[in-house]
């Protein structure tokens, strides 16, 4: 692989790492808010969050085959600490807080996988590795999708464009930390 792509899959393998464990952490709230018996929506966020767990992992086996452990970030265990607090806050807020955060991550993980697509298509070279990345990206946009519809009832739905101020600050404080998280394991 080029250097420019052994750079982004390391930033990929963090990411779908920090994927896991946000779901990861999502679940523990989850137990803790049944536990507390604040149980609103708590299997609907229980069932959403387990889907998804799944299908992270499955994206982080793909990681772990095609990235060689010494191109991995040294960053793993400030990922796991910071997206397992991601995942457990936004659920311990409850189920708006969560899906907002999955939308917001996954509108980034969006946007950066398909640069990395547009880059091996327009040098035109490893199509494979173009198409996997086609695969888990358009799983990260069910995700996407799939929270905006727990969210407001359908996928297209205006609102979704245009949050309040505090879904935007939220998403914005996402964003920013996802960019961080990818400038950080490109770095080390």
């Amino acid at each position: 692989f080029p250097q420019w792509l052994r750079t982004e899959l390391r930033t990929n393998h963090a990411g779908e790492y920090g994927a896991v464990q946000i779901y990861k952490g999502a679940l523990a709230a989850i137990n803790l808010r049944q536990a507390m018996g604040l149980n609103t929506e708590g299997d609907r966020m229980h069932e959403f969050v387990s889907h998804h767990v799944e299908t992270e992992q499955q994206h982080l086996d793909v990681m772990l085959e095609i990235v060689p452990e010494c191109n991995r970030t040294k960053l793993i265990p400030v990922w796991w600490l910071a997206a397992n607090t991601l995942g457990f806050v936004s659920a311990l807020a409850g189920p708006r807080a969560l899906y907002w955060t999955v939308a917001s991550v996954e509108t980034f993980v969006e946007e950066h996988y398909l640069h990395q697509i547009h880059r091996l298509k327009g040098e035109h070279i490893l199509p494979e590795v173009a198409s996997l990345l086609t695969t888990l990206c358009a799983d990260e946009v069910d995700h996407k999708e799939e929270a905006i519809i727990a969210l407001f009832g359908r996928s297209d739905a205006e609102e979704a464009n245009n949050p309040g101020p505090l879904a935007r600050s939220w998403a914005w404080v996402v964003d920013t930390g996802s960019r961080a998280a990818v400038r950080a394991s490109k770095a080390l």
